[in-house]
């Protein structure tokens, strides 16, 4: 049985959470939100490496119940790189997607969440260094032009190239 790490990166406010659950959901895999293993008492970078163990561990655990673990959490290149050595070596196959917005899209009221001041900087920032099109990405999702039945179905298409599902 292949295994496989599905890994969602973007923006805060792209979907990685709401689209993460719903495709573990429906290819009947794990989910992990990467936020909820890091030290809210550190900046991101102060926890990366701490998160992106805790992560690894985890999701091993999980894998070894089920054939495919989705993963929510902005990676840069070196939490890639991370990942992909780690459950490479393994013997899981990790594919990385970056869910892709504009601003207005994820701001937009329509999608129901409502973010502080600080959030909304910090989504500018990623999104001026590329967290929605990382160039490691194995595929690019957009997730502010369609529903987001649309999006999943393009989502799970995209992953069938990868992925037995």
């Amino acid at each position: 049985m292949q295994r496989c790490a599905i890994f969602l990166s973007g923006p805060i406010g792209a979907g990685k959470t709401t689209l993460g659950r719903a495709l573990a959901a429906r290819i009947g895999g794990a989910f992990i939100d990467g936020d909820d293993h890091a030290d809210p008492d550190l900046p991101w970078y102060g926890s990366i490496l701490r998160t992106s163990r805790s992560v690894v561990r985890t999701g091993l655990s999980l894998l070894a119940e089920r054939p495919y673990l989705v993963v929510a959490y902005p990676l840069g290149c070196s939490s890639w790189i991370f990942y992909r050595r780690h459950f490479g070596d393994a013997g899981i196959t990790p594919v990385f997607i970056s869910l892709r917005a504009s601003y207005e899209g994820i701001v937009d009221a329509g999608r129901g969440r409502v973010f502080d001041a600080e959030e909304l900087a910090r989504i500018r920032v990623m999104l001026a260094e590329g967290y929605g099109e990382r160039g490691f990405s194995d595929l690019i999702v957009d997730t502010d032009r369609h529903s987001f039945e649309r999006t999943l179905d393009d989502l799970v298409a995209g992953l069938r190239r990868y992925l037995p599902i």
